[in-house]
């Protein structure tokens, strides 16, 4: 297994030579940085690009809409044979055949269920109907040679007073495609349950469930655990573990998560999978805080939600507040091998069409909104007149089918760069640059 003592002599025999560095270590970092790298860090997994389609319908007659559904699509983009992933493939096929399976099924079940409730209130006097609905999306925890992390998104309504929304996770090993199950990544299961538990309490000491000997957290944790019912993702650093509405506090409360990082006890978890590869992209979904470690060996928490102005970053408690629409944010949580940190968030500007990227500088104390040198956006659905299409509404419709580029590599990415003096939409192949902004570094054909 070659950790990041392997690249530390590597970049010793860089310059010992004459020659430079790697764009990812900064002119003034010393190799102290790289040799203190977290021991979990494996160089050899390398990262793999993922695709995600989330594809809605809405049905409808006259009367108005009646129900809305959606169901997403993961595709592998690029050889699946030259990166070593085949299986991989195959197992990603299956899940979107049988996504689409279930996604029928539950579409026709519910379509019924809803012109009923609609008929019932109109018989009743009602003159408002709110349609039903039933709405899935997937965000890429991990996308590499070791594993694949998929954090299903779930939310549905059926006419009641609110509706209900949860998260699960779908685990494969990249290798064998096999779907992995907790005993495959988790050496002791009893640990884990401790470790989860006071990963609970630390984060949230206001929670209900830390009243005055309230024992449901404690108890509803070994429960889950023991049955293997608990969902979670393995992420690129440790494993997340969601606590969905209801499970240990009200539906008000949200979604409670805990984290267990491979660096901080590595015991836990089985060998083939405490390994991190050093340098990662990892989606994350607003409302639902990250806590990864770093290559450096540094650790950190990082959220992104709403404020009355727009945007709210937090990073480790620090709050930094920003402007820009929410509507269907895919922020993307960057780690270089160096120890570096990003946070990429594609907003909608007031009056904008097209989401365009913001960039969080993650390295200080407090997050910071580094200044982006050119227009650009994530979206890969841009037309190409994008300045055109500007003149029309914003695209920031939740029910709207949306195309992003997903970021797997830090060192190579799509972009599309948005040309103010043309007006046209330019596909880029970037990497992250030293500020943390994209780097152009290629202009590959829209075919790729």
């Amino acid at each position: 297994m070659k950790k990041s003592k392997f690249a530390a002599a590597a970049v010793i025999a860089l310059l010992s030579a004459g020659l430079p560095a790697p764009h990812w270590l900064p002119p003034a970092a010393s190799f102290a940085v790289v040799c203190e790298a977290a021991s979990h860090v494996d160089e050899t997994i390398r990262p793999i690009r993922l695709d995600v389609h989330t594809h809605y319908t809405v049905d409808g007659d006259d009367g108005g809409d009646l129900l809305r559904t959606s169901v997403p699509q993961v595709n592998l983009v690029g050889s699946a044979e030259a990166a070593g992933v085949m299986e991989l493939q195959k197992a990603l096929w299956k899940y979107d055949a049988d996504a689409m399976d279930r996604g029928q099924k539950i579409r026709e079940q519910m379509l019924a269920i809803a012109a009923q409730d609609r008929a019932e209130r109109q018989a009743a006097g009602a003159n408002f109907f709110s349609a039903h609905e039933s709405l899935s999306d997937v965000f890429v925890r991990r996308a590499d040679t070791m594993a694949v992390s998929l954090m299903e998104f779930h939310q549905s309504y059926e006419g009641g007073v609110h509706g209900m929304y949860g998260i699960t996770g779908r685990n494969f090993d990249a290798e064998t495609g096999q779907t992995l199950a907790l005993a495959d990544v988790i050496s002791d299961r009893e640990k884990l349950a401790e470790a989860v538990k006071a990963d609970l309490r630390r984060r949230y000491p206001k929670a209900s469930f830390m009243e005055s000997g309230s024992t449901l957290m404690a108890e509803m944790t070994d429960q889950m655990l023991r049955d293997d019912v608990l969902p979670w993702t393995l992420d690129p650093t440790g494993v997340t573990f969601y606590f969905n509405p209801y499970l240990i506090g009200s539906y008000a409360e949200g979604i409670y998560t805990a984290t267990v990082l491979f660096d901080e006890q590595p015991e836990i978890f089985a060998e083939r999978y405490r390994r991190a590869p050093a340098a990662w992209c990892m989606e994350m979904r607003g409302y639902v805080p990250a806590r990864v470690s770093f290559a450096d060996g540094s650790r950190a928490e990082v959220n992104v939600t709403t404020s009355d102005s727009g945007l709210r970053i937090t990073k480790d408690g620090v709050v930094l507040n920003d402007s820009g629409e929410t509507a269907g944010l895919r922020p993307v949580l960057v780690s270089l091998p160096d120890g570096r940190r990003y946070l990429y968030v594609d907003s909608v500007d007031a009056g904008d069409t097209w989401e365009t990227l913001r960039v969080y500088d993650l390295n200080g104390a407090a997050p910071l909104c580094v200044p982006m040198k050119q227009r650009m956006t994530r979206r890969a659905d841009v037309e190409e007149d994008f300045a055109e299409a500007e003149r029309g509404e914003p695209k920031n419709d939740a029910y709207a089918d949306k195309s992003f580029y997903l970021m797997a590599d830090p060192e190579n990415f799509l972009m599309t760069l948005l040309d103010t003096a043309t007006g046209k939409a330019v596909l880029c192949q970037c990497r992250v640059g030293a500020d943390g902004t994209p780097e152009v570094i290629g202009r590959p054909n829209a075919q790729e």
